[in-house]
């Protein structure tokens, strides 16, 4: 009696069984799947990483706080972006990312993070700068340490170096205005001026010690220059040069007062009527601004507008314009990127991997 009752529960366990599954997968069906992260509206960090060793990676912040994510190019493309990672830029919906140590320049979507090819055999690439107008990039190789560095012509389309331009040593700044990329060449004395049409050297103007950074003004480009550290020599001075784009000739230029005083990451004010720049020194280390045009005298930094020294200094161009800073810690361990508003205060600061240096904004 028991075995006649068993083989009609059975059977009802199992049609019941059926209906449960053929209902779970009917409804999962109906599920959309996640829709993939879009990365609008916020900025890279780009984490150089641990020297020598390990990889670079790249921190998304959205703009508003709201989303910072890790290690985004490892995570998406299941690999590791490279040792070092140095600079990003972009266009559209392409961007480049120059890989140091790895000899390469990494294209990605820049709305998702998909790595769309690479390009190897470069020489410690460093800077990039893109032409649109002319569809091309221009990458700064530094070659090798103590000899002469060049610029590598990339085109847009191809993703190929098409040329290379010899500059002077450590070239690493780079700043493309009209038809002009200017070019610093960190170990020495002079900038180089290329002709983004014929891609030459039109001039190397002579400057400070050690330029570093590059800001176009009005029909002018400022040259700020670091001078030379004490382990490097005899130590010099840091300095500021204007100079003209038209005439290629320098239309003023001052020195910091003090040999220990080594200025450096110059950008321009947003109303463009003045720079700021990060000094380091014996006294009043820090954060300073300088107007433009600057008086006819040698340059003596009072107090700073915040006194301490960051990596990296950028203005975001797009939302309320704040000014994004990175703290690279002891490059060991898990850097910080902090947002100022106007009066110099911390807006918010967000975890970022090893080493954050250059920043990268994204409407």
């Amino acid at each position: 009696m028991k075995n006649n009752l068993r083989k009609p529960l059975k059977a009802a366990l199992h049609v019941c069984g059926l209906i449960i599954t053929l209902l779970y997968s009917s409804c999962t069906k109906d599920e959309a799947p996640n829709p993939p992260l879009n990365y609008a509206r916020g900025f890279w960090v780009v984490n150089e990483g641990p020297f020598g060793s390990g990889t670079g990676a790249l921190t998304w912040i959205a703009r508003d706080g709201s989303r910072v994510e890790q290690d985004v190019f490892g995570r998406v493309n299941q690999r590791p972006l490279g040792n070092i990672a140095q600079s990003m830029q972009g266009q559209g919906n392409q961007g480049l990312i120059a890989v140091n140590n790895a000899g390469k320049l990494e294209w990605v979507n820049l709305q998702t993070m998909i790595s769309e090819g690479t390009l190897q055999g470069l020489a410690l690439p460093s800077a990039v700068a893109v032409d649109a107008v002319r569809g091309k990039a221009y990458v700064s190789e530094w070659v090798s340490f103590g000899g002469n560095g060049r610029i590598s012509v990339i085109d847009l389309v191809s993703r190929l170096k098409v040329k290379e331009i010899p500059v002077g040593p450590f070239p690493d700044a780079l700043l493309l205005t009209g038809s002009q990329l200017w070019v610093a060449n960190g170990d020495s004395n002079f900038v180089s001026v290329v002709d983004a049409n014929a891609d030459t050297v039109m001039a190397n103007l002579v400057v400070g010690d050690r330029p570093n950074s590059l800001v176009a003004w009005q029909n002018n480009v400022v040259v700020l220059c670091g001078g030379r550290p004490s382990w490097a020599g005899v130590e010099t001075a840091g300095s500021v040069h204007l100079l003209s784009k038209n005439s290629l000739q320098g239309l003023a230029s001052n020195s910091f007062v003090f040999p220990g005083q080594h200025p450096k990451d110059m950008v321009l004010m947003p109303a463009g009527n003045a720079v700021l720049y990060q000094l380091e020194a014996n006294q009043n280390t820090g954060l300073h601004r300088l107007d433009l045009p600057w008086p006819n005298a040698s340059v003596n930094p009072g107090t700073p507008l915040i006194p301490r020294v960051f990596y990296h200094i950028a203005w975001d161009p797009y939302g309320d314009r704040s000014l994004v800073a990175t703290d690279a810690g002891n490059f060991v361990q898990a850097g910080k990127c902090y947002r100022f508003n106007s009066q110099w205060q911390i807006l918010d600061s967000f975890a970022t991997g090893i080493a954050p240096g250059h920043v990268f904004f994204v409407p």
